[in-house]
């Protein structure tokens, strides 16, 4: 019979310990989450629309119930967590871009305003309501557009978007 060589003291790398600013996600306190704050529920990141908190039962602790939209599916999402437990918050990165070329939903080329490099790897999607918007004020051609992409757990999104005369 042969031997595992496996230390069960010996610690194992957990994201508490971690302080890497690449990371997906940090550690919070469900407690401490508000409306209005990002979290991720069932791996998907998402924007808490409705918090509600319980009391305590018998032999229970106190729970918070949380509701979710996904910020890139729209998807509502539900979780019943106790208080004192910690729940996952999602680094979502933020950046500005102006449209420099549009042909229809299938390809849209993008300059970043800071560095000045295009990128063309983004997709508009056809039944979303931002689409259709987005390709009028680029049809009436009056000013620049500036839109805002979201970035979470590898997927990136167009978001909101500004026309700048």
């Amino acid at each position: 019979m042969t031997s595992l060589d496996f230390n069960f003291a010996e610690p194992i790398a957990s994201s508490d310990s971690a302080s890497d600013s690449d990371m997906d996600s940090t550690p919070e306190r469900v407690g401490a989450i508000h409306k209005s704050d990002h979290v991720v529920l069932n791996g998907r990141p998402v924007k808490v629309v409705e918090v509600s908190h319980s009391k305590p039962g018998k032999h229970g602790h106190a729970k918070v119930h949380l509701v979710g939209i996904d910020i890139f599916t729209s998807r509502r999402y539900e979780d019943v967590r106790p208080v004192g437990h910690m729940i996952q918050v999602p680094n979502i990165q933020k950046k500005e871009y102006t449209i420099v070329d549009l042909n229809g939903c299938d390809s849209i080329t993008l300059r970043d305003d800071i560095t000045s490099k295009t990128r063309n790897d983004l997709k508009l999607k056809k039944d979303w309501d931002i689409t259709a918007r987005i390709l009028d004020k680029y049809k009436e051609g009056k000013g620049r557009i500036k839109v805002t992409v979201f970035k979470a757990f590898g997927e990136e999104q167009i978001k909101t978007f500004k026309v700048v005369e």
